[in-house]
């Protein structure tokens, strides 16, 4: 093969290939009158009424989901911080108001359709990870490499189902943080 034919053949590869991505590009388009909005539990409660707090304490160790790698990472001032102290060193500040909205976000997005879900119902559906994994297998959750750590009957629980649901309870939510 001449050197003017394949220099023409990957010149016509090439275009081929572009066109392709075009027409693919077009196919995958979405329609925006297609979309759902979520409706999503209240960032504030979250927050300011213990949730967050919770979270933090029982959730949040650098052995648990205080680890970059995890689905749902929760940042606390003794485990995962997302800025670094001064001169590089650990932050050890109380948690930052950045802190908290991350752990929100991080919580809303593990499944959003879900969580949404309990939220419409006032939390007559609650199958998501949530809630089901802290349960663990043994108490009718899903596996959690950590095992049960909590009871459908704990206040953690409630603190956890009350905000998914809309009906925030700070006071289950201050116990739990003392438990």
């Amino acid at each position: 093969m001449s050197r003017s034919r394949w220099t023409a053949g990957v010149a016509l590869a090439a275009w081929a290939g572009a066109f392709a991505l075009l027409a693919l590009g077009n196919a995958c388009s979405v329609d925006a009158g297609a979309v759902s909005p979520l409706a999503l539990p209240d960032k504030d409660q979250f927050i300011n009424q213990g949730v967050d707090t919770f979270m933090q304490r029982r959730c949040g160790a650098l052995d648990c989901h205080g680890q970059v790698g995890r689905p749902l990472r929760i940042y606390s001032p003794n485990g995962l911080r997302l800025n670094d102290g001064p001169n590089g060193t650990r932050d050890n500040r109380g948690i930052q108001p950045n802190e908290s909205a991350a752990n929100y976000y991080s919580v809303v997005g593990l499944e959003p359709e879900e969580i949404s879900q309990c939220l419409v119902t006032k939390g007559a559906f609650i199958d998501f990870l949530l809630l089901k994994k802290p349960l663990g297998l043994d108490q009718g959750g899903v596996r959690h490499k950590g095992g049960s750590v909590l009871r459908s009957t704990d206040t953690g629980f409630d603190c956890l189902l009350g905000w998914a649901s809309g009906t925030a309870d700070p006071a289950k939510c201050a116990d739990a943080i003392m438990q």
